[in-house]
């Protein structure tokens, strides 16, 4: 079976910037008749900001995946890239990581060979 395949980013990469961090969160529910309650709650937030920056073209479907800015608390900003898209079946879509500043790859988020050769 043809089909586009989204593999995404590596592990090390989804580690850094889709890490999530406990927050407690405290406000206010108003009810349409006025009502109000209080609330105290902890939740899991994302550490980074996340924006939409583009978007994968697919060989079978218009849009494979969209391409994300990761924005984190330190300052430094990572932009995905599709590193490569080996063959199998249809395009397999490997995303890695950029320096938005530089453009460099980050190296750790990049696939290795062995893993590129599973797909």
């Amino acid at each position: 079976m043809r089909m586009d395949q989204y593999r995404g980013l590596n592990e090390w990469a989804t580690k850094k910037v889709l890490k999530r961090e406990k927050a407690r969160q405290v406000g206010v529910n108003i009810f349409e008749d006025g009502r109000k309650r209080k609330y105290s709650r902890w939740v899991k937030v994302p550490v980074a900001r996340i924006r939409i920056i583009g978007t994968i073209a697919g060989v079978y479907k218009p849009t494979v995946a969209e391409l994300h800015r990761y924005i984190m608390p330190d300052g430094k900003v990572y932009d995905e890239f599709v590193q490569c898209t080996p063959w199998s079946g249809g395009p397999v879509y490997h995303v890695a990581l950029k320096d938005a500043s530089t453009g460099k790859e980050v190296p750790e988020s990049l696939w290795t060979d062995d893993e590129l050769a599973d797909c």
